[in-house]
């Protein structure tokens, strides 16, 4: 049976790494960090996901990220990241003048 400092311990160690499988995320494949956005508005609202092909329904506070490798398409939207907690994340299209830029933070 596992004493309660040794719990402690692996639940460190856990943290730890999914810590920084997150933090990975929010890099690009050169080790250079995403600049922050955040979608103008409050509440939520339907944007089209390239991750699942259709809209999805996305709360706009959340913390999203410019993926600048990836072109405009043909509507002039810009893509945007957002990561979810276990490392998976979704990528949205977004209209420019929709975007608050944050920079690196």
């Amino acid at each position: 049976m596992m004493t309660d400092n040794e719990k402690d311990v692996e639940f460190v160690n856990k943290y730890v790494k999914l810590a920084a499988r997150m933090s990975n995320l929010l890099k690009s494949k050169k080790g250079e960090l995403l600049i922050a956005v955040k979608i103008k508005g409050e509440g939520k609202g339907y944007y089209w996901s390239i991750s699942d092909r259709a809209f999805v329904l996305i709360e706009r506070s959340a913390d999203f990220y410019w993926v600048d490798k990836m072109p405009k398409d043909e509507k002039g939207r810009l893509c945007l990241f957002t990561p979810y907690t276990f490392g998976m994340g979704n990528i949205i299209l977004v209209e420019e003048e929709k975007i608050e830029w944050l920079g690196y933070n």
